[in-house]
């Protein structure tokens, strides 16, 4: 085909297309996959956070509300409790008996400190008995040693904790003041409290942004909730505690004098944290607060962590983003530590399908590669057939019609040069007769209808039937047959009439383009046992056969027009028949390798 790159080049831009697509889907496809693995992963360390926060939320609400539900008295080494009788149920005046504070002997873990701080700034611990109550509390069990430790912290912590006025900041502005030297006025102080009653929750943590999403969301709302009710609830108690009048819905003051009691609210100070809260009382107020162990508390919240979160670690609030982690119950965000890559198994089912589908298109454009070069080949090998056939039929026919006209009209009157134009006439007509007969029958082994008929008999007989055919073939050439047998020859099975075929056609090339140029040459048949099969080899004495000829030597046709017209007669078809027809007895056809000059080939028959 003259525009034969045009097809190939219309194939290349279908491949580069498709091929192009499927890069394209593929691409898309993997990032994907691992878009979803990552997702995968985000929602998995999600979850892990939301488990941390809610397990160290539940330590911090334990330690909070427990401390919220302590009464304010607790404060003091020693306290005058309210509602006190005697074994015969006589009322005892408040004042008379004193009872030793649960924080005096109790040792709170992640606390390492309770303390109060007055309006002037002076700080008391009811760890830390002064006076006489210091003997009292050392009959009641507590070690000298136990006081020391107690008196070192309460030193230490006056230079770590803020002013007072740092501390009330924490509260607001104080809206009811009560002159110290004016009676109690109880309407007043009951009018205030109810104001101020719902004053006293804490603030619920603000997380702005988006937290890992809405679920996340939700969790901590959910926390924050059962925390601030928690809370709340032990501030309460905490208020109630000597309350005289409990039966009345209306807050009151109670016996020991406190008109309100706000729930613990973190402060920082440095990298120390406390916990602080209000108690305002009819003439004063003060603060109480926790000095916490940060390093016990974080170690137990940290415990709670798992592990595959990485090297996480807590810090401050306001040193984390605002989406981060909050804990709701303690001033501390949680930072998960930088998770591992996730890796996607090499062959997930995605991969597969994917593999799959290069595979089955890579396929379909070799496949389809191949079967156009086949079209493109079969076309040109038919061009090639009707060029070579019609001039090889061209040829005969102009001498057919010459030497006819010039016999019809009686221009030839030498009987010898009749006789020489019938020979001709002759000898281009089995010319013809021969090529129509090798392409009938290479068209009937393609097509698949070749019939075979096969007979037995000896070796001798087979050569002596096509010798004088063969013979002739070669006397037209004026050289000379030899045929060579061997001794051990026996009997063999085969379609006589192929075979006959295959020789002719064999000898035919030999005389063609296997004997000298200007001598007398000679065509050899040899016939010898070869393992299990007769082997016949047809030698010449040409100029051989050229390696690159080799290669085409046994396609159908391979010779072109030009070829036809410049090279010896023929089409190209004998040796692919032959090999054709060799092959569908049994046998096969292969180019020999002849001694000396020379072509050789060689048919071995089962």
């Amino acid at each position: 085909m003259n525009r034969s790159w045009l097809v190939w080049a219309v194939l290349l831009g279908c491949a580069v297309l498709i091929l192009g697509m499927f890069a394209w889907i593929t691409q898309k496809t993997l990032k994907a996959e691992k878009e979803r693995a990552e997702a995968e992963a985000a929602s998995l360390l999600g979850e892990r956070v939301r488990l941390s926060l809610t397990r160290m939320d539940g330590i911090g609400s334990d330690l909070l509300v427990a401390e919220n539900l302590r009464a304010p008295m607790f404060y003091r080494s020693f306290f005058s409790p309210s509602d006190i009788v005697t074994n015969q149920f006589q009322d005892v005046e408040k004042g008379v008996v004193l009872q030793p504070s649960p924080l005096l002997l109790e040792e709170v873990e992640f606390v390492d400190l309770h303390f109060e701080m007055g309006a002037d700034g002076r700080l008391i611990s009811p760890q830390v008995p002064q006076g006489n109550q210091r003997d009292r509390a050392s009959e009641s069990g507590l070690t000298e040693e136990r006081i020391e430790v107690m008196e070192g912290r309460l030193k230490k912590l006056a230079g770590l904790i803020p002013e007072v006025s740092v501390v009330a900041k924490l509260f607001g502005e104080v809206e009811w003041q009560r002159d110290t030297d004016s009676p109690l006025d109880l309407a007043v102080a009951n009018a205030w409290l109810n104001k101020n009653a719902q004053n006293i929750a804490p603030s619920k943590p603000q997380v702005k942004g988006e937290y890992q999403n809405q679920l996340t969301k939700q969790e901590a709302g959910s926390r924050s909730k059962n925390y601030t009710q928690r809370v709340q609830k032990a501030a309460k108690k905490s208020a109630d505690w000597g309350n005289v009048n409990r039966a009345e819905s209306a807050p009151k003051v109670n016996s020991n004098g406190i008109l309100s009691v706000s729930p613990f609210l973190s402060l920082w100070h440095g990298e120390e944290l406390f916990f602080v809260r209000e108690i305002r009382r009819i003439r004063s107020v003060s603060y109480q607060g926790l000095w916490v162990s940060q390093a016990e508390l974080k170690k137990s919240l940290m415990a709670e962590v798992p592990l595959d979160l990485g090297e996480a670690v807590l810090v401050k609030t306001d040193e984390a983003s605002q989406d981060a982690a909050h804990l709701v119950s303690l001033p501390w965000a949680l930072l998960p530590g930088a998770i591992s890559e996730q890796e996607i198994p090499a062959l997930t089912p995605l991969r597969k399908t994917l593999i799959a589908g290069w595979v089955a298109a890579l396929f379909a454009l070799v496949a389809l590669s191949l079967l156009l070069a086949g079209v493109m080949k079969l076309s040109e090998r038919r061009a090639a057939f009707v060029s070579s056939v019609t001039h090889e039929l061209r040829t005969p026919l102009t001498t057919f019609r010459l030497y006819s006209e010039m016999l019809a009209d009686g221009m030839v009157t030498d009987e010898d040069q009749k006789q020489e134009y019938l020979r001709t006439m002759l000898g281009e007509s089995e010319r013809l007769n021969h090529l129509v007969e090798n392409v009938l029958s290479y068209a009937r082994i393609e097509r698949g209808n070749a019939r075979s008929k096969f007979e037995k008999l000896a070796v001798e007989d087979l050569v002596e039937r096509m010798r004088p055919v063969l013979q002739r073939r070669v006397d037209q050439e004026d050289a000379a047959l030899s045929i060579e047998l061997s001794d051990d020859l026996d009997s063999v099975e085969t379609d006589v009439t192929a075979v006959e075929q295959i020789l002719f056609n064999l000898v035919d090339n030999a005389c063609k383009y296997g004997l000298p140029e200007g001598e007398r040459g000679r065509v050899t048949l040899t016939v010898s046992k070869k393992g299990s099969g007769i082997a016949f080899e047809v030698r010449d004495e040409g100029r051989g056969i050229a390696r690159k000829e080799k290669k085409r030597l046994f396609r159908a046709f391979h010779k072109s027009a030009h070829e036809a017209a410049h090279d010896k007669p023929g089409v190209g078809l004998g040796l692919a028949l032959c090999r054709r027809l060799a092959r569908a007895l049994g046998g096969d056809l292969k180019i020999g390798s002849p001694q000396g000059a020379g072509a050789s080939f060689v048919l071995v028959l089962r």
